[in-house]
């Protein structure tokens, strides 16, 4: 079963309250590699105030910058629910492998994973922004 491998110590996953009930909610029955995933993270969570974090982290609407170490390509996307996902409008579904990996994390966490056909994937958060932060 692929699974997140966050080198290291783990980095904190980090979540609101009521981005942590709808995410449960969509992972509830993880039928895909980015539900399982997204399950995985939610095990972990750590429930925050939105003003309680040190920094901002990843989460649903955020715009997150990272950099795949694999491929050596920064991308930027925005964190969505699947029912808004616009992969041509740079709109990445949370229960997709990418989303679900990077959910939770600040600038400067990294997280690792292998897909369904064992090929890792490492990942860098650069910078997350979005309406949200700084609000």
């Amino acid at each position: 079963m692929p699974t997140l491998d966050h080198r290291g110590e783990d980095p904190p996953v980090r979540m609101t309250a009521p981005d942590y009930d709808r995410l449960s909610v969509l992972s509830a029955s993880p039928q895909t590699l980015g539900g399982r995933m997204l399950s995985q993270e939610l095990d972990r969570a750590v429930v925050v105030g939105p003003d309680d974090a040190d920094q901002p982290f990843v989460r649903l609407h955020s715009q997150v910058e990272y950099l795949d170490l694999s491929s050596g390509r920064t991308r930027t996307f925005e964190v969505v629910p699947p029912d808004e996902a616009d992969v041509d409008r740079g709109r990445v579904s949370v229960l997709s492998p990418v989303g679900a990996a990077l959910i939770g994390l600040a600038a400067g966490d990294s997280c690792r994973w292998s897909g369904e056909d064992g090929r890792a994937h490492v990942f860098v958060v650069v910078e997350v922004g979005g309406a949200h932060v700084g609000a």
